[in-house]
């Protein structure tokens, strides 16, 4: 029996956020929203809603008081400032955080150094430092490219579905997971309830592993009159590309995409697919080749 009963949910209104409060409201968690500023009926109204000082430990600790676990779902240039939650979390007397993180390669040492997922691992060592305190203890999720991001168009997706071009990394061969939105969310329910079995660890699901070549046979398969633009690039040289940019001080979404795709995309080299997962014990049910056929066939009409 899990010794969570209470949670608290940093970034509620965001991408993830509503699929998480959604989970943890199904699976009869008491749910306490932290927020900069209330908005009328953006939330649940049995969910208890709480302004708070993101920068302040002491704004966030009275608010995280009788609170059972901390789960940060919040994105972006916040990811750093996740300390400030932490020590109020440690202070407050919190059994459990889940950082906001929920990547693909994020875990993998390599890429400690590297901008962009530097943050992270900032945030894992200051989370070990309260475990090893005794203060609290934590579990990271990595769940592999939101499904729903891989086939969305735009620089994120793996194919352009709606003009039938792609470009290919490498040979379009590279292995990586995915889970979607809605099954990040019953994961992390799921973490708060076997709270001893994922205790201070990295918990890895992963509902699919997809390749670029396997979507566009299916594709192909599907629709196959269609007529497909496809171009070759290699992974180092995007990541390069992301690297130098940011170098450079631009910090658009185009050069951080490159980032991500020049290490997600790049095979076993950060090991972006899971083959060992938590799935049976979060309870993941992994999708059928006619699951992800309904998918293409979506958005190829």
């Amino acid at each position: 029996m899990s010794e969570i009963k209470s949670v608290a949910i940093a970034g509620a209104s965001g991408t993830l956020g509503p699929h998480v409060l959604k989970a943890l409201i199904d699976a009869k968690f008491q749910v306490k929203i932290l927020t900069r500023s209330k908005k009328p009926r953006q939330f649940d109204t049995s969910v208890d809603v709480v302004e708070v000082d993101f920068t302040s430990v002491e704004s966030l600790t009275a608010a995280l008081k009788g609170i059972d676990a901390v789960v940060s779902t919040v994105a972006g240039a916040a990811i750093k400032t996740q300390t400030v939650l932490i020590d109020a979390a440690a202070v407050a007397g919190v059994k459990r955080f889940i950082p906001s993180e929920y990547g693909s390669v994020t875990t993998n040492p390599k890429l400690e150094a590297i901008p962009f997922y530097d943050n992270a691992f900032k945030v894992k060592h200051h989370l070990q430092e309260k475990a090893d305190a005794g203060q609290l203890t934590w579990t990271v999720l990595a769940c592999g490219a939101f499904l729903e991001f891989l086939f969305a168009p735009g620089a994120a997706g793996l194919l352009d579905f709606t003009d039938r071009k792609a470009t290919l990394f490498d040979a379009g061969d590279n292995r990586l997971s995915s889970t979607s939105l809605a099954t990040v969310g019953k994961a992390i329910a799921e973490i708060l309830k076997n709270s001893e079995a994922t205790k201070n660890r990295v918990v890895k699901v992963s509902e699919v592993i997809l390749t670029q070549n396997q979507l566009l046979r299916i594709a192909e398969k599907l629709r196959p009159e269609d007529k497909w633009e496809i171009s070759k690039v290699a992974a180092s040289v995007v990541l390069k590309e992301g690297l130098d940019g940011l170098n450079a001080g631009d910090f658009s979404l185009p050069v951080i995409f490159k980032i991500i795709k020049g290490t997600a995309l790049a095979g076993e080299i950060y090991g972006s697919a899971y083959d060992e997962t938590d799935n049976e014990l979060l309870g993941v049910k992994e999708l059928t080749e006619e699951d992800l056929e309904n998918i293409v066939a979506e958005k190829l009409a």
